[in-house]
């Protein structure tokens, strides 16, 4: 029997969105596949560019939107 645990990988957000397209490929290209993503958007003020560059990833991630107040 082989021991496959769920790795959660939490990528929390403020004023990250020039670089979280490749928080998340980073993510999905990683060779162990029993993963969840959860995407933390901390209140940034960038007019929905973290949440609309989250829901492009459809099911493959998980997206929650927070007030800022830090991790």
């Amino acid at each position: 029997m082989q021991y496959n645990p769920l790795v959660s990988i939490i990528i929390p957000v403020y004023k990250g969105d020039p670089f979280l397209r490749e928080a998340i490929d980073s993510c999905l290209n990683q060779t162990y596949s029993n993963i969840e993503i959860i995407v933390v958007n901390d209140g940034s003020p960038d007019n929905g560019k973290t949440e609309a560059i989250a829901k492009s990833y459809g099911d493959k991630i998980r997206y929650f939107h927070k007030d800022n107040g830090g991790v």
